[in-house]
């Protein structure tokens, strides 16, 4: 059982993390959350995370110097960038962070990332628990390998996520049948197929919005792969906890 704090100071894309995978497959159960890095600093005095998941940049106070105040305790560091910096990255490796990712956040590079994470965690406190590093064999290996049919599952998707299609025409278009795909989804990602195309169409609608917050909402819904506008609004508040329109309005212009 583990405990994750994710530090955003955007709220939607605070709330979006919150949701963003099946933490309970991960085995993380607890889930607290921080809008800077002076709350995140409480919070990890308070609740003592196994994870955190942070921005670098934030108001009042930045990833870094949360760091610093908290350096008496022990946890997995996890960055989030707007932008690939080469200086982030360097400061980031000094503090001891363990991943570094750019946004738009990848799903499946997060869940790798968290795996990886839980795989260290787990081996640290076998360490200490036994003695016993020599047999580290014994520890269940949970590193994420990707097989070569979710890969070819994955990139339809990305390449098709803004045409109707259904699970059945992606599986014949592979060569595989679709309750094999679904099965296979659910056991390398840890999240149902309808799931995973949900959340990669509302990603992309979320960076149309943000290049263009004038896009009508029925003009987003036809651009990732939405039939009607209402139900692409239902299933945007149900991932996000607002509808588009409440979204667009939290764009800075």
């Amino acid at each position: 059982m583990y405990k994750l704090l994710i530090v955003e100071d955007e709220h939607f894309i605070r709330r979006y993390l919150t949701n963003a995978l099946d933490y309970q497959e991960l085995n993380i159960t607890s889930i607290v959350s921080a809008e800077n890095g002076l709350e995140g600093v409480a919070k990890i005095t308070e609740f003592q995370p196994d994870i955190v998941l942070t921005d670098i940049t934030m108001p009042v106070m930045d990833a870094f110097e949360m760091f610093e105040k908290t350096s008496q305790y022990t946890y997995q560091k996890i960055i989030l960038s707007g932008y690939n910096d080469f200086l982030n990255a360097k400061a980031a490796i000094h503090y001891g962070v363990r991943e570094f990712l750019v946004k738009p956040i990848d799903l499946v590079e997060l869940r790798s990332c968290f795996v990886q994470v839980l795989n260290e965690i787990q081996q640290n406190t076998y360490r200490i628990d036994t003695d016993l590093a020599e047999n580290s064999d014994l520890l269940k290996d949970v590193r994420y390998s990707r097989d070569e049919i979710v890969s070819q599952i994955i990139g339809y998707i990305r390449i098709h996520f803004n045409e109707r299609f259904t699970a059945k025409e992606l599986s014949e278009s592979i060569g595989i049948s679709e309750s094999n795909l679904y099965k296979k989804m659910k056991n390398h990602l840890g999240i149902t197929f309808n799931d995973y195309v949900n959340r990669y169409r509302l990603k992309m609608a979320i960076n149309y919005l943000i290049s263009d917050p004038n896009l009508r909402i029925y003009e987003v819904a036809d651009c990732v792969g939405f039939a009607d506008y209402k139900y692409f609004n239902q299933v945007f508040k149900k991932y996000l906890g607002m509808t588009v329109t409440e979204f667009k309005e939290k764009i800075p212009h």
